[in-house]
């Protein structure tokens, strides 16, 4: 069977895992990949890297796999760009990354090496009118014919090998295989089938302890104190469902007694279906849901209410309520109307509130990137992507 991959290569100590995670994710927050799948493996032949292998997820063929991984590393945020950019938030700056998208289906060799200075790239393909190969940098782009000399009489051995030595000098693993002073190609294949590790895809990290990170990040950009006004007890249940461990996090990280925001309003969201002014709602909110007319719906499909979602104030129409709700998994937000009508919000709550601290920072191309991909990820789940 043909085989076709897009790898990273990278030193471990300068690219994390939460690098590799939320860079995918930034990349990917235009498409519609559901389930990406990013693995890391050891290159032994490859001495002091190790390399990041990513898919697509989708039961496709390879020739749709390799379509969906050409344009996306050829994507001007693509995967090792955001990669960079994450890794240098993470404090790990001056990072250098390497890439290669291979197929064997077709000629397709596509190496490249990423700094934060730009980057270069040598690659050979089939193109609509035979084989090229290019090179490319921020300032030039050279693309040429690679013409292979045949005799009639040449058996299909010899075009392959023929068009093999033609090739060769052009192919990305070549690049690859200079920069690195080791054979690329081989090492790659194999790591293809000794994975060490999977990475999660996320833009933001899921559990209780990244949302009190989130939190407290959010308390940071706002100039509020972490767990002031917090109450000792956990939250209490409404409607018989318990707080998720999430929302346990964020209501003892929160600051729910700012003096010079006693209103605590987010206003003019537009995140997925979280739009207009949002408000956390406080313990005594809470409790009253257990009056709630028509909440036993929600807390039928094991929903929190958390916040409460109201129009935006330049909507010049009458205020639309609505509650924000977090799901059993203590992840998926949802949006509930009448204490019927639920749909998913698109945002997770670490999402939500990388969102809000986000809008209230001054922010750098990586941050843009990062709110881009957040605003774009929640809009296809919204609407069911």
């Amino acid at each position: 069977m043909a085989t076709t991959f897009a790898a990273l290569i990278f030193r471990p100590a300068e690219i994390p895992d939460r690098a590799l995670s939320q860079g995918f994710a930034v990349a990917l927050g235009g498409w519609d990949v559901a389930s990406p799948r990013l693995f890391v493996a050891p290159l032994p032949g490859v001495p002091g890297y190790v390399a990041a292998y990513y898919s697509s997820g989708e039961p496709a063929g390879g020739g749709d796999e390799l379509d969906h991984l050409s344009e996306l590393f050829e994507d001007e945020l693509s995967p090792p760009v955001a990669v960079l950019d994450a890794a240098e938030g993470l404090g790990h700056a001056g990072a250098t990354i390497f890439a290669l998208v291979f197929s064997e289906e077709v000629v397709h060799d596509d190496g490249w090496r990423f700094e934060a200075s730009g980057f270069v790239r040598h690659f050979v393909r089939e193109g609509e009118d035979g084989l090229e190969a290019g090179v490319e940098t921020p300032d030039r782009s050279d693309l040429v014919a690679v013409d292979v000399d045949l005799p009639e009489t040449a058996t299909a051995q010899e075009e392959r090998d023929a068009t093999d030595r033609a090739i060769r000098p052009h192919r990305g693993s070549t690049f690859l295989a200079a920069e690195l002073g080791a054979p690329v190609l081989g090492a790659l294949m194999g790591g293809l089938f000794a994975p060490d590790r999977r990475v999660a895809v996320h833009l933001v990290e899921p559990g209780p302890g990244s949302i009190a990170a989130e939190v407290k990040r959010l308390n940071r950009v706002l100039r509020r104190e972490d767990g002031r006004g917090a109450k000792a007890e956990p939250p209490p249940p409404v409607r018989g469902v318990a707080p998720p461990a999430t929302y346990a996090a964020f209501a003892r990280a929160y600051d729910w007694a700012d003096p010079a925001d006693p209103e605590d309003l987010y206003r003019e969201l537009a995140l997925g279906a979280v739009e207009g002014t949002l408000r956390f709602l406080r313990e005594d909110e809470l409790r009253g849901h257990e009056r709630e007319p028509g909440w036993d719906a929600a807390a039928a499909r094991q929903l929190y209410p958390i916040a409460r979602l109201s129009g935006s104030a330049l909507g010049g129409g009458a205020a639309q309520r609505a509650i924000v709700a977090l799901g059993a998994d203590g992840e998926a937000l949802w949006v509930v109307r009448g204490g019927t009508s639920a749909a998913p919000a698109g945002p997770t709550f670490g999402e939500l509130l990388r969102y809000l601290s986000l809008g209230w920072s001054r922010r750098g191309d990586a941050e843009e990137d990062l709110i881009g991909a957040l605003m774009l990820r929640a809009r296809l789940r919204s609407l069911g992507g």
